[in-house]
């Protein structure tokens, strides 16, 4: 649906009431057509890069490093850290994502692979847990999992995902193999989103810095509510934030027994009919030995659903990381229900483990 469609169909009147949430300027505020005519956001690896990488990764096996045990001081890249630096930085003040390309899974084994993508991770810097598990690097696969159920997850299935922010400041990505067709690669600047509401209906740009019931999705620990409460954007400037998972707040309401408005309805629909205007989403597929990051934030992803392969050895699998950077901005006050630290640079983020940190993700359904 084009702007000028939706804009008719809402019977958009433009500025009927004062805008208290002025137009954010940002880098992040992009369009399809800015990122398909600058390809900064996509950095490749040069011999020197992946030599780098495999002499930090014997360093690791000589000193007989597992996952978690070490982080960016034991894994060292002198060259490509400064790159990551570089790429830290975008995340929180640019694009709002970057991604690295061309690095040669088909040389290392599986184990080395999560290694590798654990020393390059701790670089941009701490993760944190991916569920109630403790699994801290996750496995992207088709496990089968019931995206219409309450628990289930949309990473261990082959769905099409909606546009979402994963419960964390930045997530990684790390390419092993793909599938035999579709899982396209979808992102949507949620600012750019912000900035044409803002223009067109700020009415319902008011309404989504208000709060909405969320659901915690089978997450919650002992001492947590099932549901809670959390606008969709928040801060100013550029601390401006947003976070966004439309089951989790359809769920939020369902086991509340709580009805939104109709002009809740409205705003939300609203918002994602934007950011699935091609206009405003791009579209890429992803590569094996392909790394990317992005700003949950800032930015919003989704996948199309995709066909695996019969041989398990051939099916899609992506390594994933949600990590904690020190340069992180200040979350709002509303924030504090979920992410409970919202200070700037706090490690934040994720799932409070019941127990002992994993590093592979586990069926919880």
């Amino acid at each position: 649906m084009t702007i000028a469609k939706f804009a008719n169909e809402f019977e958009c009147k433009p500025y009927m009431i004062r805008n208290s949430h002025p137009l954010i300027s940002s880098r992040a505020d992009w369009h399809c057509a800015d990122l398909a005519a600058d390809r900064s956001w996509a950095r490749h690896l040069t011999s020197d890069h992946i030599a780098e990488v495999t002499a930090a990764l014997h360093h690791a096996r000589q000193q007989n490093l597992k996952l978690g045990e070490f982080f960016k001081a034991e894994f060292p890249l002198p060259e490509l850290s400064k790159i990551l630096a570089e790429m830290q930085n975008e995340l929180q003040e640019g694009l709002g994502f970057s991604m690295l390309r061309g690095f040669p899974v088909d040389q290392f084994d599986e184990h080395e692979l999560r290694l590798i993508f654990w020393g390059i991770g701790s670089h941009i810097d701490q993760a944190v847990s991916q569920s109630k598990f403790g699994d801290v690097l996750g496995d992207v696969q088709n496990m089968g999992s019931d995206t219409k159920k309450i628990v289930g997850r949309g990473y261990r299935s082959n769905a099409e995902l909606t546009f979402h922010g994963d419960s964390c400041d930045i997530t990684g990505l790390f390419c092993l193999r793909t599938s035999k067709s579709g899982g396209l690669s979808r992102l949507s600047s949620s600012l750019a989103a912000h900035n044409e509401i803002a223009r067109q209906r700020p009415d319902l740009l008011e309404l989504l810095y208000q709060p909405f019931v969320w659901s915690r999705r089978g997450e919650a620990l002992a001492n947590e509510e099932p549901t809670y409460q959390q606008p969709i954007f928040g801060g100013k400037d550029r601390n401006f934030v947003c976070r966004y998972l439309r089951p989790n707040i359809k769920f939020g309401y369902e086991v509340s027994s709580l009805e939104m408005t109709e002009q809740q309805e409205k705003a939300l629909d609203y918002f994602d009919d934007l950011i699935n205007d091609p206009e405003f989403f791009f579209e890429k597929e992803f590569a094996p030995g392909d790394i990317q990051f992005s700003n949950n934030f800032k930015i919003l992803h989704s996948r199309t659903e995709f066909e695996d392969f019969e041989e398990p050895e051939k099916r899609r699998h992506l390594l994933r990381l949600w990590l904690s950077p020190p340069n992180s901005p200040p979350l709002p006050k509303d924030f504090e229900v979920y992410f409970r630290d919202i200070r700037a640079g706090a490690v934040r983020g994720g799932y409070k483990p019941l127990g002992e940190t994993t590093f592979a993700t586990t069926e919880n359904e």
